[in-house]
């Protein structure tokens, strides 16, 4: 592998849960060294998703939720309550390039990291803060969380079924979030190296949400109708939708067309009533898609999913088995470009991971690799607090006596 883009950049990351950490996990994946920085008095949130004590030691470390927003970095601990705490993250903050985190407004200000003193403190740092709703405004200190976000934007309103209540996305908004942020940040290092200046980056999570919602607000500034909820439908194919077979497996279908439509009308034991004339016109199937959906799931639920997948594309009509997170890492198109990675975490073992979906001439192994599984809770305070800041290893003991650092959660 060649010299990866981002090798010398450090990253000082206070990032929790997905938004953030999915950010610096990226910009440690391409060479970038991302120090993570906790507390056992408050370790990130997505420690104790997916995870129970009955797991055993660590249980806390074992999250996989947690190690997949995490690869390619390393931990350390500072209690920021504490004047030491907050010493010694000033300190590791002059010796970075970038200062990213994701809490309301007030939590880094409270302890002294606003992006002002920041800048006194490191003048060529780059600071990205993504709050929920902002640095200013009457909600400014309010806590947010994708599911709210997803709603308050305007996403929730378009997802579901017409005669169903809006439903959330599921919180997908918080990687975008962080693909978002790269996006700023890559321009804000630009930047810098044109002009020495470092640069204070905000983006609202909420606002990537309304960005994400704009097809909503241009059709009813343009049309005065606000797009409804359509279930698995689409503006013009008909029928489309998803169909559960008779393995419990479900198959997906889009009949874009008439040369679609008659495709699907050259299998042999369809439904006799797809076989009306009148549906051979594209605005009827439309308007009776109800009625289809109604056929083609009885249909469906006599079939077997791959066998049914395959007839349909032998004819050329659009189909595919529905993916279950179960099987992601069989999917034969995923598999031949080697999309999952396997790592070896030293508490779970050997688990694949899903690489970055880009891939670039400096590095042919497609896509992006990680370098390093998730790190455990404070398993590189003695490297980088008495390896790279100097302290010694008597006033590393100190701290941790005095709970400033540890490497287990208090309480547990």
């Amino acid at each position: 592998m060649s010299e990866l883009p981002l090798n010398g950049l450090r990253v000082v990351d206070l990032g929790s849960f997905w938004a953030a950490p999915y950010l610096t996990a990226y910009l440690g994946a391409y060479g970038a060294d991302v120090v993570k920085v906790e507390s056992i008095q408050r370790p990130d949130g997505f420690r104790f998703t997916s995870t129970v004590p009955a797991l055993g030691d660590r249980w806390f470390d074992r999250s996989l939720m947690w190690q997949a927003t995490n690869l390619n970095k390393r931990d350390v601990t500072l209690d920021l309550g504490a004047e030491e705490g907050r010493r010694l993250l000033r300190r590791l903050c002059e010796t970075g390039d970038v200062f990213v985190e994701n809490y309301a407004a007030r939590v880094v200000e409270q302890f002294g990291f606003d992006e002002g003193s920041l800048l006194e403190l490191n003048p060529r740092m780059i600071i990205v803060r993504l709050p929920g709703f902002g640095l200013t405004g009457p909600w400014r200190d309010y806590v947010g969380w994708g599911n709210a976000f997803e709603q308050l934007a305007g996403l929730a309103w378009v997802t579901g079924y017409p005669d169903g209540r809006p439903l959330t996305p599921g919180g997908y908004i918080d990687p975008t979030v962080g693909m978002h942020a790269a996006v700023a940040l890559l321009a804000a290092l630009e930047h810098r190296d044109r002009t020495g200046e470092g640069q204070f980056v905000e983006i609202p999570q909420i606002e990537v949400g309304a960005s994400m919602a704009a097809e909503s607000v241009i059709a009813w500034s343009t049309h005065g109708r606000a797009p409804g909820r359509q279930g698995n439908q689409h503006p013009v194919f008909a029928p489309q939708g998803v169909y559960p077979c008779e393995d419990g497996e479900w198959v997906a279908l889009s009949i874009r067309d008439d040369g679609d439509w008659a495709a699907l009308l050259t299998l042999d034991g369809r439904p006799a009533g797809l076989a009306e004339d009148a549906l051979g016109s594209h605005d009827e199937r439309r308007r009776r898609s109800g009625e289809l959906d109604d056929l083609l799931r009885g249909w469906f639920a006599e079939q077997v999913s791959d066998e049914m997948v395959t007839r349909l594309q032998a004819v050329g009509v659009p189909a595919a088995r529905v993916l279950t997170p179960d099987r992601f890492n069989e999917d034969p198109q995923l598999v031949a470009r080697s999309f999952y990675q396997e790592l070896v975490h030293p508490l779970s073992g050997p688990r694949l991971f899903p690489r970055y979906p880009m891939t670039y001439s400096f590095d042919p192994s497609p896509p992006a690799p990680h370098r390093s599984p998730a790190p455990l809770l404070g398993e590189h305070n003695e490297e980088v607090l008495v390896g790279e800041l100097g302290l010694t290893v008597d006033q590393l003991a100190r701290l941790t006596d005095a709970n400033v650092i540890g490497t287990v959660p208090r309480g547990v």
